[in-house]
């Protein structure tokens, strides 16, 4: 039977752990923090201007630039310097930094532009006489800056440390589905078996349903025959479009669903993605790229996941 997003919304019977206040050492522990644990696009977002800048041993400066360019950001011989054009506010200003630091993490680029919309452009490889607009459309190598610090470590103290330390992907699904179930009274369960073969690329689906006092509920349904970091990450990846079904890019389907796909993209800027990647890790994992895509409906109605109430 397919979902009805008008139906009433019970909690799970599936009774998820409660968090608790201490926990393990982390299991997935890194013996280098550098190839384990790097610095993902949504990190640009989330941390203090002034720690990026440290973490990635970058320097600030102004300067009047060509075109409509607002930023750029040069990374050249071990070096990250990044320039502003003078007079932007404080706030459009660390956005524009956030952007370049959000794009630099996510492809390496060596030299990268922002304009006053937001359009990014960049090259493979920057010289005094070489201006990024110049520079190829596809392909830059990989410069990415070497970290040398654990990027847990940066968070350590701030709104989106994890709330009761590292913990294993399993222990973080658990207290995601709490989330659903508790704090937001829905309904949080695995895709049933029965229901296999997806419909391609299918990792979740999402909606809404209403109690018997109208009052709307989420209703999400997570696969479980995926790697259990992929399945921690989608499981945050709910949660957030969850409270911001207003910022879906698409449409659900006729009967109120979204179908969540398993393919990942950076962190692009705010949004469901970064609310998503920081609640992952509030509940205690490092995220991976969380910008998880939304597919059209399946286009014949035998598709569609027939999930149980």
């Amino acid at each position: 039977m397919a979902l009805k997003s008008d139906r009433t919304v019970t909690n799970s019977a599936r009774v998820c752990e409660n968090q608790s206040g201490t926990s393990a050492p982390h299991p997935l522990a890194p013996t280098s923090a550098q190839a384990v644990f790097p610095l993902r696009a949504h990190d640009a977002w989330a941390l203090p201007v002034e720690v990026l800048k440290d973490a990635l041993g970058a320097t600030f400066s102004e300067k009047e630039l060509i075109d409509d360019h607002q930023a750029w950001l040069v990374a050249l011989r071990g070096r990250i310097m990044v320039i502003t054009v003078p007079g932007l506010s404080e706030e459009a200003k660390k956005h524009r930094i956030r952007r370049l630091f959000s794009e630099h993490i996510s492809h390496g680029w060596a030299a990268i532009t922002v304009n006053s919309e937001e359009g990014v452009t960049f090259a493979e490889t920057f010289l005094e006489e070489v201006d990024p607009a110049d520079g190829p459309t596809d392909g830059p190598p990989d410069v990415r800056t070497k970290q040398s610090k654990d990027v847990r470590d940066l968070y350590e103290g701030s709104t989106y440390a994890p709330l009761h330390g590292w913990r294993s992907d399993e222990e973080v699904i658990a207290a995601l589905r709490t989330l659903i179930t508790d704090a937001l009274s829905g309904t949080a369960e695995d895709i049933p078996e029965e229901v296999y073969p997806l419909p391609d690329g299918v990792g979740a689906a999402v909606t809404i349903g209403y109690d018997d006092q109208g009052a709307p509920h989420p209703m999400v349904w997570v696969r479980t025959d995926i790697p259990s970091g992929l399945r921690a990450d989608l499981w945050g990846y709910c949660v957030a479009l969850s409270v911001s079904f207003d910022r879906a890019d698409i449409e659900p389907d006729e009967e109120g669903i979204f179908y969540v796909g398993m393919e990942r993209s950076p962190v692009s800027g705010p949004g469901v993605a970064l609310l998503a990647a920081v609640t992952v890790q509030r509940m205690g994992r490092r995220p991976e790229d969380c910008a998880f895509s939304l597919l059209a409906p399946p286009a014949q109605t035998e598709e569609a996941l027939p999930l149980a109430a």
